[in-house]
C-alpha cells in the first residue's frame, strides 16, 4: 500500500543548490517538522522566526472575510515577534487591476496592519507579485518533470468532458483517468513534434491518506484515490494557483499559513507538491466563514461587506479591527473592547473558535460608537466638526458651536455620519406635528397655551434674548424666576418650556440645548440648507399658533408624528 511518508517526523532539506531558492542554500542543515500528524507547537518550526503571509487577489475591493484573515495573520504576527508578508496572487490576468491592488493596500494600511514585506515595502524573498514570479515557477515545475513527479498530458478539452461524463455515469468522482501517467518517450515526443498542446499534471499516488494537524480544526485527513493527477500548469505556461501558492509559500519561507476554511480542500493537492520538491511543511491553521445572520455566506445581498464601504460609512478603524477580531476570537473574558495594541498582546491561536461567526452590523456599530467616544475630545470634535462641514450643515467645522454642540450630542453618535441627524435634529422645530401627537396630549392639556402666552411675552420684552446671551448661567436663572412667576416647578414647568423652544418632547440636556439653538442663529454658523429654525423663528410661530383651534379638534397640519419623539 502507497503512503505518503507522513510517519517519519523529520526530514532535512536536500534541495538542488542549482534550483533552490535563497533561502534554502542558505539552510541546508535547518531541521523542520515535515509530519504533519504531529506537527510542533505554534512558532517553534525548526528554531526559524514565525512568518506568515496574507495573500489577496487585487481583482475587487477587500471583503471582511479577507479583513479579517489579514488581522489574524498580522496578530499572530506581531505576538510572536515573527514577520507579516503581504503577497498579491495577480495570476487571474483578465480580472486583476492595478487599481483593485492599491484599493486593497489602501484598506489594510487604513486598518493599521502594517506589512514587513511586500508591494511598496520590499524584502529579501521577493518579489511579492505572482505575475513576476513565472520564472521561478517553470524552474521548480521543470525539477518535478525531471524527476518524474509530473508528465506532460496532452488530452483535448473534449477528452477531459467525456472523461467526467463517464464518471458520473458510473458514479465516481470526476478525477482524471491517467490516459498520459504511462505513456512511452516516443509516444510523447510524436506529440511533441506535432505541436499538440500539453499541461502538467502531477503523479498523485493511488492509494493512501494525508492527515494534517490543523491548529484551528483538530486532524484532518483526505484519502489520496479522491483526487486524481492534477494540472499544475496549464498549456499556455501559466501555473495554477495550487503550485503557485506552495512554491511562494516555500520559497519566502512561510512557517504557518492562516487562511479561510474554504483553502482547506486545496491543502491536500499543496502537501504533495511540499513533499514532491522536499519543501518543509508550514503549519495550517483554516479560520471559519464570516457568516450572514441567516447563517448564509455572508455576501453583497446582506449589504456592505468590503473594508472600503465602511470606511465611506464613517465607521473608524479601531472599530472594525475590534469587531473583526472578535468574530472567532475572544480573550477567555466577557471584555469585548480591544484596541490593536491590546489586541497582540491577548491575541492566541488556539482560542480561535472553528465555528462560522456571524456578521451583526447592528453590534459593529455598537462597536465603533465605543472607539469613538474613546477618542481624545479634540479628535472626535475635529471628526464630527468636518463631517458637519462636509455635509453642508455648517459653514466652519470649528469652533465654540462645534465644541459644544459635539459635547451635547456625542452620546448619540456611533458611526461619524450620525452625527448629521443628530445635529439637523437640534437645529430642527417639528412643533405642529409634536402637539399632534397622542404623546404630547398631557402637556396640551396642562395650559400649555398660557405658558406660551408667557414665553411670548418674555422674549418680546427682552428677557430671554438677554438671559440666552449670558448662557448657561444666565438661562437657568431666568427660568427659575420664570417657574415662581407662573408657580410651575419640575416636570410641569420644563415639559413645557421642551415643547415650546425646541418643538420635541424629547432631545439631550434642555439648557445646553436652547443655548446653542439660540448661538446657530448667529451668522455664519449655520448653512442656508440646513433648514434651520431661528429662535426668532420659533417666536413668530408661536405667536400665530391658533391654540383654541388645536384644542377643539387636530386640525393643525401632521408634518410628521413619527418627529415628535424624534
Amino acid at each position: 500500500m502507497t503512503s505518503l511518508v507522513f510517519n517519519t517526523p523529520w526530514l532535512r532539506v536536500r534541495s538542488l543548490p542549482e534550483l533552490a531558492p535563497t533561502f534554502l542554500r542558505r539552510r541546508q542543515s535547518t531541521r523542520r517538522c515535515f509530519s504533519v500528524v504531529a506537527c510542533s507547537s505554534p512558532g517553534s518550526n525548526g528554531g526559524d522566526s514565525v512568518r506568515v503571509r496574507f495573500a489577496p487577489s487585487p481583482t475587487g475591493n477587500l471583503h471582511v472575510g479577507g479583513a479579517r484573515t489579514a488581522l489574524f495573520n498580522y496578530l499572530f504576527a506581531r505576538s510572536k515577534g515573527g514577520k507579516f508578508v503581504l503577497r498579491i496572487e495577480d495570476t487571474d490576468l483578465e480580472r486583476s487591476t492595478r487599481e483593485s491592488e492599491a484599493a486593497v493596500l489602501q484598506d489594510l494600511q487604513w486598518l493599521g496592519l502594517d506589512w514587513d514585506e511586500g508591494p511598496g515595502v520590499g524584502g529579501d524573498f521577493g518579489p511579492y507579485r505572482q505575475s513576476e514570479r513565472n520564472a521561478l515557477y517553470k524552474q521548480y515545475a521543470e525539477k518535478l518533470l525531471e524527476s518524474g513527479q509530473v508528465y506532460r498530458c496532452f488530452c483535448s478539452s473534449e477528452e477531459l468532458v467525456k472523461m467526467k461524463e463517464i464518471a458520473k455515469l458510473k458514479q465516481l468522482p470526476p478525477v482524471y483517468t491517467g490516459k498520459w501517467a504511462t505513456a512511452s518517450d516516443a509516444e510523447v515526443e510524436q506529440e511533441l513534434e506535432k505541436g499538440t498542446p500539453f499541461t502538467y499534471r502531477f503523479r498523485v499516488p493511488k492509494e493512501g491518506s494525508l492527515k494534517i494537524n490543523d491548529l484551528i480544526r483538530g486532524e484532518v485527513s483526505w484519502n489520496l484515490d479522491t483526487l486524481g493527477d492534477f494540472v499544475v500548469m496549464r498549456s499556455n505556461g501559466q501555473p495554477v494557483y495550487n503550485f503557485c501558492v506552495t512554491v511562494d509559500d516555500a520559497t519566502m519561507a512561510i512557517s504557518h499559513v492562516i487562511r479561510a476554511e474554504e483553502h482547506l480542500p486545496n491543502t491536500l493537492r499543496q502537501a504533495l507538491i511540499y513533499k514532491a520538491l522536499e519543501f518543509p511543511m508550514p503549519q495550517f491553521a483554516h479560520v471559519s466563514l464570516i457568516l450572514a445572520p441567516d447563517r448564509s455566506k455572508l455576501s453583497k445581498r446582506h449589504g456592505a461587506t468590503s473594508v472600503g464601504q465602511y470606511r465611506e460609512m464613517g465607521f473608524l478603524p479601531q472599530g472594525m479591527v475590534n469587531y473583526l477580531a472578535l468574530l472567532g476570537w475572544g480573550d477567555g473574558t466577557e471584555n469585548e473592547f480591544f484596541t490593536l495594541e491590546q489586541l497582540v498582546e491577548k491575541f492566541s491561536i488556539e482560542r480561535v473558535n472553528k465555528s462560522g461567526a456571524i456578521f451583526d452590523s447592528t453590534k459593529l456599530r455598537w462597536m465603533n460608537g465605543l472607539h469613538l467616544k474613546a477618542l481624545p475630545s479634540e479628535k472626535l470634535t475635529k471628526l464630527v466638526g468636518e463631517q458637519w462641514k462636509s455635509a453642508g450643515i455648517l459653514t466652519e467645522s470649528e469652533g465654540s458651536f462645534v465644541d459644544e454642540a459635539v459635547e451635547l450630542l456625542k452620546d448619540g453618535i456611533d458611526v461619524v455620519t450620525d452625527s448629521d441627524n443628530v445635529l439637523l435634529n437640534l437645529l430642527s422645530y417639528p412643533l405642529h406635528a409634536t402637539l399632534a401627537s397622542p404623546e404630547a396630549k398631557p402637556a396640551v392639556e396642562d395650559k400649555l397655551h398660557e405658558v406660551a402666552a408667557s414665553l411670548v411675552a418674555a422674549y418680546d420684552s427682552g428677557e430671554i434674548p438677554k438671559a440666552l446671551a449670558e448662557g448657561q448661567s444666565g438661562w437657568q436663572k431666568w427660568v427659575k424666576a420664570f417657574g415662581k412667576s407662573t408657580k410651575r416647578k419640575g416636570k410641569s414647568l420644563f415639559m413645557p418650556l421642551r415643547v415650546l423652544l425646541t418643538g420635541k418632547l424629547h432631545g439631550p440636556e434642555m439648557a445646553t440645548s436652547i443655548v446653542l439653538i439660540s448661538k446657530a442663529g448667529s451668522p455664519g454658523i449655520v448653512a442656508p440648507q440646513a433648514g434651520f429654525v431661528s429662535m426668532e423663528e420659533r417666536f413668530k410661530i408661536l405667536r400665530e399658533m391658533d391654540w383654541e383651534a388645536l384644542n377643539k379638534s387636530e386640525s393643525v397640519p401632521l408634518e410628521s408624528t413619527a418627529a415628535a419623539s424624534t
